[in-house]
């Protein structure tokens, strides 16, 4: 049965869903609703820590694209539970997905304070 081990992602689950949960934590579902400019560059730098985050994994796990795949609609089924809006969802899994695409691990600030 080791041949079928690629599609084992009982690990890939958990850590699409710790990344939102760890979202969820340092940026919550109803600050999402202001507008201001810092919170514009607060989510900007939040999505990009996710996304950063998310391309290190590939480093101990080997992701194809079916995996790939599965690890953006676990952030994206996730982010929805915990009451993100769908606009919000999108981006963070669009962002998500993009970056695993390119492997571009490059962020400015690839791991902000803001959620510590």
């Amino acid at each position: 049965m080791a041949m079928f081990g690629f599609l084992n992602t009982r690990g890939l689950e958990g850590f699409g869903a710790g990344l939102a949960e760890d979202l969820g934590r340092g940026f919550l579902p109803a600050s999402q609703a202001r507008t201001d400019p810092g919170t514009k560059h607060r989510i900007k730098l939040i999505l990009e820590w996710l996304a950063a985050r998310a391309v290190r994994y590939p480093d101990q796990n080997r992701l194809g694209i079916f995996k790939k795949a599965k690890l953006a609609n676990v952030l994206k089924w996730k982010l929805s539970e915990l009451g993100y809006s769908d606009d919000f969802v999108d981006r963070a899994t669009k962002e998500l997905a993009t970056r695993l695409a390119s492997g571009k691990a490059q962020s400015k600030n690839p791991s902000p304070k803001l959620l510590s």
